[in-house]
Formats: structure tokens, C-alpha cells, sequence
């Protein structure tokens, strides 16, 4: 299939920002991390942009929510962060957006959790396999660092240090990548601090 729409763009961004660039990348690496809590997996992805620093690495990445050929409604990005600090294994969602699944077919619906925290049970959707679980991912540290983003989207946590977001408002164009890059490498400093 083709490259999307804006491709060569990305590449050049890339190259500017030393990041790595693969037009078509490795789809075994990205099914890993499925399923995602209330994510959809993409049919595909695109243009993946990796940025390594300080014993991990982040990738930033188009996924395509259309069937092959096909343009989707909507694009969109999608970050991973790869970093050792994160211990804890919760996931979040502000906002419902097209990203979002509505059913849970490979198994049942995650379970869904309040911290304790009035500011943020009023405005998140928290899923963790305890309260307690949820608030220590989801340490004040980094809850304020979200609040004051005004953050919109999902963020996962991986219990073996791994991170997913999607942050609503990115879209696959330089200025999306390097908003959603700067947002990613925020959410792994305040997630692996105390």
C-alpha cells in the first residue's frame, strides 16, 4: 500500500530531529503491546518515529484505522514508551473519542476503578486490577502533570515498563509528531518520579 498522505514530511521532520524513520514498520512490535484497555487496534501503522535517550526509547507512530486501500475518517497518533521505571500496570481515559473501543470481544471489559481523588474521579475513566494499584500508578506526581496538560486521550501503563498514549488532537503532520513526542517523554519523567 502506499504511504499516507503527509509521509514525506514526517520523514524530513524525523531526520531533522535525529529521530530513526521507518516508513513501514516492523507490525510484530506493535502487536505486542494489543490489547490495548480501551484502545482499538489499528488495521496497520505508519511512519514510525523512535527517539532513544536515557536506557529507553519512545515511538511515535500513525496507526490506520481503515481497511486496506481505504482512507480512515479520522487520523491520528499513537506513542509507546519503552522505560524501566514504570512498575505499575493501570490505564486512564479523559474524553471519548474514536480510538475508543465499544466492545470487548477477546475477553472482558477492563475493570474500572475510582483513586480517591475527587478532581480526578470526576473526569477520568481509571482501570486497574485495584484502587490501590491505580493510585500508586497514578501517583499525585502524576496526575497534576496531566491536569495541568489538560490532557485528552488514554494512557496506559505496563507493569514491565512500558507506556501507551494517545493524545486527542495529534494528527500525522510534523507539529502533531513533535506534540505528541514532548507529551510522551513528560508522562514517562512524571510516571517513573515520586
Amino acid at each position: 500500500m502506499p504511504l499516507p498522505f503527509g509521509s514525506e514530511a514526517i520523514a524530513h521532520w524525523a531526520a531533522s530531529r535525529h529521530l530513526s524513520y521507518v516508513a513501514h514498520p516492523d507490525e510484530g512490535w506493535f502487536r505486542q503491546w494489543e490489547p490495548y484497555v480501551t484502545l482499538t487496534p489499528p488495521g496497520t501503522y505508519y511512519n514510525a518515529c523512535t527517539w532513544t535517550a536515557y536506557g529507553g526509547h519512545i515511538c511515535i507512530v500513525e496507526p490506520w484505522y481503515a481497511a486496506e486501500g481505504e482512507v480512515p475518517l479520522e487520523r491520528t497518533l499513537l506513542g509507546f514508551a519503552v522505560h524501566n521505571g514504570v512498575q505499575r500496570r493501570a490505564a486512564v481515559r479523559f474524553g471519548e473519542h474514536f480510538t475508543t473501543r465499544a466492545i470487548f470481544l477477546e475477553g472482558p471489559p477492563p475493570i474500572p476503578v475510582k483513586i480517591g481523588d475527587p478532581a480526578w474521579d470526576e473526569h477520568a475513566a481509571t482501570f486497574a486490577s485495584s484502587p490501590e494499584v491505580a493510585a500508586a500508578a497514578f501517583h499525585p506526581r502524576l496526575r497534576r502533570l496531566l491536569a495541568q496538560r489538560g490532557f485528552q486521550g488514554h494512557l496506559e501503563l505496563r507493569a514491565r515498563g512500558g507506556v501507551v498514549v494517545h493524545l486527542a488532537g495529534a494528527h500525522p503532520h510534523p507539529g502533531g509528531y513533535e506534540l505528541l513526542l514532548t507529551a510522551v517523554r513528560e508522562i514517562v519523567d512524571a510516571a517513573v518520579a515520586r
